[in-house]
């Protein structure tokens, strides 16, 4: 990738306030690539879900800063994904900070504790509904909303959706983030027949076992397969290149499909799990 390919682009990025998570990190790397970067975030704790990890008001306002540090624009919007009224003043807002965003990176989502973790047939229906709600729906709201003012517009862009490997099998447990993420992909190859025709280009990327604050040595993922020597056998069993992947590896592989080098790609689903998934 060239060394400034985002120069003069205006980039979204959902879910960019997490320390140690993939939207933060995409949100660096673009604006480190040359992108003026709205970072759109909750920035708050769910009330009735303390236990499921979200960012702050303070993380928001962090990566707004480390962006500006490196000299690029950048401002912080606070929305829940799932809203349409709040998404769109978001957009808004930051499409009059920064101009018409031409890249837009769908990151937020999740599930866990209090957040859609859990057997199918016990789970509440309000967690099955926040998890679609979250990442599926939410990941639509965005992209109709900056899509659709790219069309306005009359200019071309990109737009890539984080899916999953779980949206591509099955894992137990994890039922409810299976589906949405599932829905992910299709989303985005429909979006991408739709959106074509007026330049635009949608992807997905499907992230395996990330090292982030979930995952990571320590967390919940390890205390659920017996601790560290449990993290061990998983990753030998599991993982072809016996390794957790780290959220700055799938934010380049995010913003490789949003430059001009993937001009070419779009409708496409990429896995980036260190091969534990290949299909």
């Amino acid at each position: 990738m060239s060394h400034q390919p985002f120069a003069g682009t205006v980039a979204l990025v959902t879910g960019a306030a997490r320390p140690r998570g993939i939207g933060r990190a995409t949100a660096r790397r673009l604006a480190e690539l040359g992108a003026s970067v709205a970072c759109l975030d909750l920035a708050r704790p769910y009330e009735d879900a303390p236990a499921h990890g979200t960012a702050t008001a303070d993380d928001l306002d962090a990566v707004v800063g480390e962006i500006e540090a490196l000299g690029r624009r950048a401002v912080a919007v606070r929305a829940d994904v799932s809203d349409t009224e709040q998404v769109e003043a978001a957009v808004a807002a930051a499409t009059e900070a920064l101009g018409t965003i031409t890249a837009v990176a769908n990151v937020a989502g999740g599930s866990g504790p209090g957040f859609g973790l859990g057997p199918l047939v016990s789970l509440p229906h309000h967690e099955f509904r926040r998890v679609l709600d979250v990442n599926l729906v939410g990941t639509w709201l965005v992209s109709k909303a900056c899509a659709s003012r790219m069309i306005d517009a009359g200019v071309h862009g990109r737009i890539c959706n984080v899916s999953s490997q779980a949206g591509k099998r099955a894992f137990p447990m994890l039922g409810a983030y299976c589906a949405a993420k599932a829905g992910v992909i299709l989303l985005t190859q429909c979006l991408a027949l739709e959106l074509g025709p007026s330049g635009i280009a949608v992807n997905a990327v499907c992230p395996g076992t990330v090292d982030t604050d979930l995952i990571n040595p320590g967390g919940l993922f390890e205390s659920l397969l017996g601790g560290p020597a449990g993290l061990e056998a998983y990753l030998e069993r599991e993982i072809p290149l016996r390794r957790l992947q780290t959220a700055e590896e799938i934010a380049t592989a995010i913003c490789w499909l949003l430059s001009e080098e993937a001009a070419a790609i779009t409708g496409e689903a990429v896995n980036t799990s260190a091969g534990q998934t290949m299909v």
